[in-house]
C-alpha cells in the first residue's frame, strides 16, 4: 500500500479505531478484567473533549470501561490518531531512518512530540524484538558505539560495547540483534544471549574467551570458532559486519551519532533488518 492510498484508507479518527479495534479484538471485545465478550460502545459524556475521544466499551457483566488505545502506544495522547498512522508509515518505510525534524513538518506537530511519537514507535518495536529469539547457526561478535576515542581501539575502548548476532541460513542472514551492554564480561554477554537465542542452537564466534564460557552455560549444540587471525575470518563474518557497518551508518546519517537512546535506534535497525522482506506489509 502506498502512501496515498494508505492516506486515503485511514483519512478519519474513525477508520483509524475501527482497524485497531479489528488488530486488537479480532474475535470480537473481550473484557480485560472478567473475560466476558458481552460489551457496549459508550461515548462517555463526562470525559472532557469527549466528542473526539476514542469510544469506550463498557463490559456488561463487570462495568469496566476499556478503551481501544488503553495500553497501547497511543494511550492518553492528545494526537490524532491520522498523525499517529502516517508517522508509524513513515517510520516502518524509511530504511534510512526518519529525523524528528522530519516528522515534525510531515505531521504538523511541534518537536517534543514529534520526538515522544518516535520513542515510542521504537519502544513499540522493542517490545516486538524481544518476543523472538535466534535459531541455527547464530553468529555472534561485537562492536563499539560512542565516535572517536584516545587510547585502545577495540576490546578495553571506553566506548559503548554491542553484542551482536545473526542467525544464518544457507550461507544467507536471517535474524538480527543487537544489544547495548555495560560490559564484555560473561555476566553480562550470557544475559544477553540467553534472552535472544534458542537452546541448542550452533554459536560461532571469534573465539573471545567470554564467548567460549557462555557457549559452555547456553548448551549449544557446537561452538565454532573463526579467529580474527585466520585467513576466512571476513569472509566467515561478511554478513555480520555488513549489518554493523550499515547500523553505524543509519544511526550516523540519520542521527547524527547521538548517544542518548542507542538501544532504541538498534531495536528500529533490527526490526527493519528482521522483516525486510515484508514491503508495505511492514507498517
Amino acid at each position: 500500500m502506498n502512501l496515498v492510498d494508505f492516506t486515503n484508507r485511514f483519512s478519519s479518527e474513525s477508520a483509524c479505531e475501527e482497524h485497531l479495534i479489528a488488530l486488537r479484538w479480532p474475535s470480537g471485545f473481550c473484557c480485560p478484567k472478567c473475560g466476558s465478550r458481552n460489551a457496549m460502545r459508550v461515548q462517555a459524556a463526562h470525559r472532557r473533549n469527549a466528542v473526539n475521544r476514542v469510544p469506550l466499551f463498557e463490559c456488561k457483566d463487570c462495568h469496566r470501561q476499556t478503551s481501544v488505545t488503553s495500553g497501547t502506544i497511543f494511550h492518553k495522547s492528545q494526537t490524532p490518531l491520522t498523525k499517529w498512522f502516517v508517522a508509524i508509515y513513515l517510520v516502518a518505510n524509511d530504511k534510512g531512518g526518519i529525523a524528528a525534524t522530519t516528522l515534525e513538518r510531515a505531521l504538523g506537530v511541534s518537536y517534543p512530540i514529534a520526538c515522544l511519537m518516535l520513542r515510542k514507535i521504537r519502544i513499540a518495536m522493542a517490545d516486538r524484538n524481544a518476543k523472538y529469539r535466534l535459531e541455527g547457526i547464530v553468529q555472534v561478535d561485537d562492536f563499539y558505539l560512542g565516535g572517536e576515542s584516545e587510547g585502545k581501539r577495540g576490546r578495553g575502548t571506553d566506548q559503548a560495547p554491542v553484542v551482536t548476532g545473526v542467525s544464518m541460513k544457507k550461507g544467507k542472514p536471517e535474524y538480527l540483534f543487537m544489544d547495548l551492554v555495560n560490559d564484555l564480561s560473561k555476566h553480562s554477554v550470557l544475559e544477553v544471549l540467553s534472552g535472544r537465542l534458542t537452546k541448542g542452537v550452533i554459536l560461532e564466534t571469534d573465539g573471545w574467551p567470554t564467548y567460549a564460557s557462555c557457549a559452555e552455560d547456553l548448551g549449544v549444540q557446537s561452538h565454532l570458532i573463526t579467529r580474527s587471525r585466520d585467513g576466512n575470518k571476513n569472509e566467515t563474518f561478511q554478513w555480520l559486519d555488513k549489518a554493523i557497518s550499515n547500523f553505524k551508518k543509519f544511526i550516523d546519517g540519520t542521527y547524527h551519532g547521538r548517544q542518548l537512546d542507542d538501544q532504541l535506534y538498534m531495536e528500529e535497525y533490527t526490526y527493519r533488518y528482521n522483516r525486510r522482506n515484508f514491503g508495505h506489509r511492514l507498517v
